[in-house]
């Protein structure tokens, strides 16, 4: 029987060695080509997923948009087109935005200084960006009020825009109101009481004239009670210019303001005073009316429920702001006694200043007593932009 001999293993080019080379190429690129699948499944699915983010976004009844925070918008959603008027082909960049967004030159250069001081502040902190609230003017030549509100995504930016427009619009209604009431109540007070209170004194001085020509002793107790009656009607005359300073345009804050502390001081016998370290002209007369309504209603808080001795008004004037501060000695915010009813004065405080574009701040003194501030912005918008404004990268 023949002997069985082992056949030799298979050669590459005549050569074992070459064979197994080979396989160890061939390995090398079945491994490349896994890697590559891999990283072409791992696109897909994050295409995929930004392919429902984007559903997500579409969805939204809020105007969304989706800021790569180095300028480039990269999607807005339906909503945000519909809202302002802007496709994403017309504002492909953040200073594409800002352009037809805040067309008005000065006003985009505030809208852009306060924006990146909100996204560098929410940045540090780790929390929301903003809000912050511009006017837009949309692509059909519109104004809207629009408070936008920033969200970090990883790498991106998340901007919702909640339109306020209608807000702004009953709040400005509900300052008109009060406003025209406060008039109203104020007209009544000079046509009616005050004119009673003179009627009044007026026959009081008669009976003490008759008194006198008698030579009764009742005389003199007349003569007194004139003199509280003219006292009332100064005190009448005073609570009725200040619920209507028909004159505030003309006379100016200032003027304003310390005519109001000298009738407070009349009226409650306390110490209201006024501090202007420099003269602040508030040229807007709208302006000045809301400043005024505010240290109004600062004060009488301070009376009412602060039970206040001391009450310091100061405005001052800086190079593009101006500040007015209300501080009194009393019990401050947190040790006054809580009302079941009320906060209309301090709702209307706010809408004041935000109809004007202010700042306003209630803090508690640590030597006693309340300070209430109210900044405003010098370097005015234009005159349709009467805003507390601010924009993202994106806005």
């Amino acid at each position: 029987m023949p002997r069985t001999v082992p056949e030799p293993p298979p050669v590459l080019n005549g050569s074992p060695r070459n064979f197994f080379l080979r396989i160890e190429e061939l390995e090398r690129k079945v491994a490349t080509l896994e890697t590559e699948n891999r990283a072409l499944r791992a696109e897909g699915e994050l295409l995929s997923s930004d392919a429902r983010f984007r559903q997500v976004i579409d969805a939204s009844p809020v105007p969304l948009s989706v800021d790569d925070m180095k300028g480039t918008i990269e999607y807005v959603n339906r909503k945000f087109e519909q809202k302002f008027g802007y496709s994403h082909a017309e504002v492909p960049t953040s200073a594409a935005w800002f352009a037809r967004a805040y067309p008005n030159p000065a006003y985009r250069a505030q809208v852009a200084k306060e924006w990146k001081a909100c996204l560098d502040a929410g940045l540090k902190s780790g929390r929301e960006i903003g809000p912050l609230e511009v006017e837009i003017s949309c692509k059909d030549g519109s104004l809207r009020r629009v408070e936008f509100l920033g969200t970090l995504l990883g790498s991106r930016l998340l901007i919702a825009a909640r339109d306020i427009t209608e807000r702004k619009r009953l709040e400005k209604e509900i300052l008109e109101i009060a406003e025209k009431e406060q008039e109203r109540i104020g007209q009544d007070l000079h046509d009616g009481l005050c004119q009673l209170l003179s009627g009044i004194k007026f026959k009081t001085t008669l009976l003490e004239q008759k008194l006198q020509t008698k030579a009764l002793a009742e005389a003199h107790e007349a003569g007194a009670l004139e003199g509280l009656l003219i006292g009332a009607i100064e005190q009448a005359r005073n609570i009725a210019r200040g619920l209507h300073p028909v004159d505030l345009e003309a006379r100016g804050l200032m003027s304003a303001l310390e005519e109001l502390a000298a009738s407070v001081s009349s009226v409650y016998e306390i110490s209201c005073s006024c501090q202007f370290p420099q003269p602040v002209l508030i040229h807007d007369h709208q302006v000045a009316k809301h400043l005024y309504r505010i240290a109004q209603e600062s004060i009488n808080n301070a009376i009412r429920h602060g039970q206040s001795s001391r009450i310091v008004v100061r405005l001052t004037a800086e190079t593009d702001r101006c500040s007015l501060t209300i501080r009194d000695n009393g019990m401050g915010m947190a040790n006054r006694p809580k009302r079941k009813k009320g906060g209309l004065g301090l709702q209307l405080m706010n809408y004041r200043a935000r109809t004007i574009g202010a700042a306003l701040t209630f803090q508690t003194d640590p030597k006693g007593g309340t300070v209430v501030t109210c900044t405003l912005r010098l370097t005015a918008a234009p005159k349709a932009l009467e805003s507390h404004a601010r924009p993202s990268t994106l806005h």
